[in-house]
């Protein structure tokens, strides 16, 4: 219950207009004092009567408490190093929540990357907006290196150069590509590929490097994996019906986690899904209900230890796991 003011209605009434311009109009004391008539000094004492009578009441609305909760859970539901969740309103459009989560991820990339440390970088759209975000780190000694290959396809090629080039430019670093096909024709052609010394040199830097970033390439998002024709349409129903719900690298795998005998990943570049929680930072970044599928499956499968997300897509993770 407010408590009265000494003085009667009149004092009351002052303090309530007091408080509406101080707090409502944002008017400093002075600005009020001299439109009301009153000494400065009887206007200070009229707001602190307001706040200690309950007649000002403050509350602080902090949807971090929610955040932190989600966080929490998901941490322990899937025994995850750290999640951050990124908020954004319910409403929003899905590529404002990649934009969200792309400039979340680049303020804590920099939080991360030290002298000396190497990036392992799996090409696709998301890690594009990723690349767009960074904030500017010039370190000496940082190497970023191209995880899986992007042949088979020339705006592929371009497209996973760019982002190698925009990352190694934001951090003065060394910068190493891996000029090999996406997929290989033959798994035999592969595995000759992969014991050429140069080759085998790159796969090496990627596999041990401390901060590894990925997304969850999925067919019924804007993936650039099947929208830019990696997959042949032939390949894609093979790949539906074998489960396959995303992919990490261009590798696939299925809701449960599996991947080792889809066939397509015999004839992939991409690594080896069960080591790449080894790395230190395993960090995914997620954003729209349709990637959940594909989220659930690389959670279930161990393939990440950090993970980045919206909080709506967030929030269907909890629900439906």
């Amino acid at each position: 219950m407010t408590r009265r003011i000494p003085g009667g209605d009149e004092a009351f009434d002052d303090a309530l207009r007091v408080a509406r311009m101080y707090y409502l109009l944002g008017l400093t004391t002075t600005e009020i004092a001299k439109q009301i008539g009153l000494p400065r000094p009887t206007v200070s004492r009229l707001l602190s009567w307001a706040k200690e009578s309950g007649l000002v009441e403050f509350r602080i609305n902090d949807h971090r408490e929610r955040q932190l909760s989600i966080e929490t859970k998901l941490e322990d539901m899937f025994h995850l190093a750290d999640v951050k969740v990124v908020p954004c309103p319910p409403d929003q459009r899905v590529e404002e929540r990649q934009r969200s989560v792309a400039a979340f991820t680049a303020h804590y990339l920099n939080g991360l990357v030290k002298a000396g440390s190497t990036i392992s970088l799996a090409w696709g759209a998301t890690i594009s907006l990723l690349a767009k975000s960074l904030i500017p780190k010039p370190l000496p000694g940082v190497t970023i290196v191209q995880l899986n290959g992007s042949g088979n396809s020339g705006l592929g090629t371009e497209f996973a150069a760019e982002i190698i080039s925009t990352f190694a430019q934001n951090y003065t670093a060394a910068a190493h590509l891996l000029p090999i096909p996406a997929y290989f024709d033959d798994p035999n052609t592969k595995e000759a590929m992969f014991r050429e010394r140069s080759i085998r040199r790159i796969r090496t830097i990627a596999e041990t490097a401390q901060i590894l970033l990925f997304s969850i390439g999925v067919p019924d998002a804007d993936s650039y994996v099947y929208r830019a024709g990696y997959v042949e349409n032939r390949e894609f129903i093979a790949l539906r019906n074998q489960g396959v719900v995303g992919d990490i690298g261009t590798v696939f795998f299925r809701v449960d986690g599996s991947y080792k005998d889809i066939e397509m990943n015999l004839r992939s570049s991409g690594p080896e899904l069960a080591t790449l929680a080894d790395h230190q930072h395993a960090i995914c970044l997620v954003a729209g209900e349709k990637k959940l599928p594909g989220l659930l499956g690389a959670l279930r499968g161990g393939f990440l230890n950090t993970l980045i997300i919206d909080q709506p897509t967030a929030e269907l993770l909890v629900k439906n796991s």
